[in-house]
């Protein structure tokens, strides 16, 4: 019988600064017009074919030209806008759907990053992991909700970098990053959070009972329950 531990790409130092809060973006008025950009173009404020034009948004957004002109070259570096040359940027077709897009990419890639992740996540970080699970547990304030959403982050992202693919990972990561976005403009109801979390805790407990095919088959459950749940509350993002 094999005893050894499980292997892992991480070592302690690698996951010592494992944190209960979500990483901010180091380019802050950057990331304020990417992400001010983007709320408006998923919410239909500026749908498919509109001509961005960077003095109306700095005006709109309170921003200079500068941040504005380097977040829509993000956002076309991400295919959410394009641009012909010499021409002005547009919203790309179908970009309203970003989100709900990435969500559903999100289906395809994390059960089976979870399957290889089962074996590799060190014990350190399935500790902290743990402690982050018990930090978010509901309560009757709602104060809980910022840690849930964290514990959400760190578990997603944990899982991702433990996978052994890097290509796999980088994905899932991205992904995250968008996912993050709609702790700040989705209207969740505590109820759909909670039902969330609950799945979290399935999801981490196969991870420490490493059995990797319920974690995947939780994962897989956890993704599209979340969608179907949101869709049928009228919030999909």
């Amino acid at each position: 019988m094999n005893t050894s531990e499980p292997q892992s790409e991480q070592s302690p130092s690698d996951i010592s600064n494992v944190s209960l809060e979500i990483p901010q973006e180091t380019s802050t008025l950057v990331e304020t017009a990417y992400n001010q950009i983007l709320l408006q173009i998923v919410r239909g404020m500026l749908p498919s074919g509109t001509v961005l034009k960077t003095t109306k948004l700095s005006d709109e957004l309170g921003l200079s030209r500068t941040p504005i002109v380097q977040a829509l070259q993000r956002l076309i570096a991400d295919g959410i806008v394009t641009q012909v040359p010499q021409q002005r940027a547009v919203v790309a077709e179908g970009a309203e759907h970003w989100l709900v897009d990435i969500h559903e990419m999100r289906l395809l890639l994390e059960p089976h990053a979870v399957l290889h992740a089962t074996r590799r996540l060190t014990p350190e970080t399935l500790t902290l992991l743990s402690e982050h699970g018990k930090a978010a547990e509901p309560t009757a304030q709602l104060d809980w909700i910022p840690k849930a959403h964290a514990f959400d982050y760190q578990l997603h992202t944990s899982i991702a970098r433990a996978s052994g693919n890097l290509p796999l990972s980088e994905s899932i990561c991205k992904c995250m990053s968008f996912k993050r976005l709609t702790y700040e403009i989705s209207d969740d109801s505590p109820e759909l959070l909670r039902r969330d979390y609950a799945e979290h805790l399935i999801i981490l407990e196969a991870l420490q009972k490493r059995q990797p095919e319920t974690a995947s088959a939780a994962m897989l459950f956890h993704l599209r329950s979340s969608v179907e749940f949101r869709k049928a509350g009228g919030n999909i993002i």
